[in-house]
């Protein structure tokens, strides 16, 4: 019964939190147009991929160990890991020319680990409802913010994007870290070498699969961006947004599933709830899918801009791959709650195979097309792998645990 509950309040969630973040999105492509928000993408393309190497010590490992390591050895890895790596990534930046955005990089990067921290504890805990409450107040702030610095300085342009996303996520640690004391836990510094290996552990090959999982995902907009200039990937990326607004079943349930596989380990019981669960997340996804294919190109237009008026063709052209992914996302989850991590691996490596075959082949001969064509490719080709080995039932845990001996 709680988990069912979970997932319907989850759903729920997810729903409100799609609708802000699809407020983000018209909100930045009126205010910005297609060139600002194609440095918003990228943008958020650069702290999606500095977030999977926070990730290590701050996502599913710190979920995983939150009833094996105290809080406070778990906070300790987990801060010092985020700022490490946030600098590493805005030091990076700062060396590839990107000065405009390399310093709003290195702080939103450290801000995210930390938030992104304390829902993997609340997860590990199995309160989701804290979980949801973070995650649905996360876009609702990031839009009075950034309408607020837009009203206050409108000359700053999408950097009142930036300065929205450093004041909402400094509110949600404040917000977390009361309710961590509501729940008892208070942080203070304990550096423990046991604790951190687990961590690492368990975390680097989760994130290094999540890490070329993004990109499968997101390798499409540089490559636009390089051939064809910042102004396309706004328009895909508005594409790509509402085609993945379809998995919000899928991400509902897989996160409720894998805090409760967590506890309940791979039996033929959780094994029957993943595939009930991912058949549901396909038919929610599919119905979506067909209901935005069936509005007007005319309203893309005009929701989002005149220049945007493409993107129902990049939903289109993305479909089947979103559709596959759909199913996958709650495999995924289930064979990251077990701990066969190496099955995470082989998925991404696949995609990212095809991903960058295609990419080269397909971007310069069929642009934002073969953009399209290449994603829907590399969803597919990976999902397919995990349902492979899903079905077959030989995935064996991996060389993870014997770290734990």
């Amino acid at each position: 019964m709680k988990l069912k509950e979970n997932i319907l309040t989850t759903i729920l969630s997810k729903g409100l939190i799609l609708l802000l973040n699809f407020a983000v999105i018209v909100l930045t492509t009126q205010l910005w147009k297609a060139e600002g928000r194609g440095v918003i993408a990228i943008f958020t393309a650069d702290i999606g991929l500095i977030a999977f190497f926070a990730n290590v010590f701050t996502g599913n490992s710190a979920s995983y160990y939150f009833s094996r390591f105290s809080s406070s050895k778990l906070a300790t890895a987990a801060y010092l890991w985020s700022f490490l790596v946030s600098a590493l990534g805005g030091l990076f930046l700062l060396a590839t020319g990107q000065l405009q955005t390399a310093p709003f990089v290195f702080v939103v990067s450290t801000l995210l680990g930390i938030v992104t921290f304390h829902n993997s504890l609340f997860v590990g805990d199995q309160r989701i409802n804290h979980y949801n409450l973070i995650t649905l107040l996360q876009p609702a702030l990031l839009i009075l913010c950034m309408l607020l610095f837009h009203w206050i300085r409108p000359q700053l342009g999408f950097y009142c994007y930036f300065l929205g996303q450093i004041v909402s996520l400094s509110a949600l640690i404040a917000l977390s870290t009361a309710l961590k004391r509501r729940m008892g836990i208070r942080f203070h510094w304990d550096f423990d070498r046991a604790c951190n290996r687990q961590l690492f552990n368990y975390g680097w090959k989760t994130e290094l699969s999540n890490v070329l999982q993004f990109f499968n995902y997101r390798l499409t907009y540089y490559m636009l961006a390089y051939y064809l200039g910042k102004g396309s990937v706004g328009i895909f990326s508005i594409g790509v947004s509402v085609a993945e607004a379809s998995w919000i079943v899928s991400r509902s349930v897989s996160l409720v599933l894998f805090s409760n596989v967590l506890t309940q380990g791979n039996t033929p019981t959780s094994r029957r709830d993943t595939l009930h669960l991912a058949l549901l997340s396909l038919g929610v996804s599919a119905a979506c899918i067909g209901a935005i294919l069936l509005l007007p190109k005319s309203l893309f237009a005009f929701i989002f801009g005149p220049e945007f008026g493409e993107a129902k063709r990049v939903v289109a052209l993305l479909a089947p791959g979103v559709l596959a992914v759909a199913f996958s996302n709650v495999l995924d989850n289930f064979f990251s709650a077990i701990r066969h991590l190496n099955v995470l691996l082989v998925r991404s490596s696949v995609g990212l195979i095809f991903t960058l075959l295609l990419s080269l082949w397909l971007i310069p001969k069929w642009q934002m097309d073969g953009a399209c064509v290449v994603n829907s490719t590399s969803y597919f080709m990976s999902s397919a792998v995990l349902l492979l080995y899903f079905l077959s039932g030989k995935s064996k845990t991996d060389l993870d645990i014997e770290g734990e001996r």
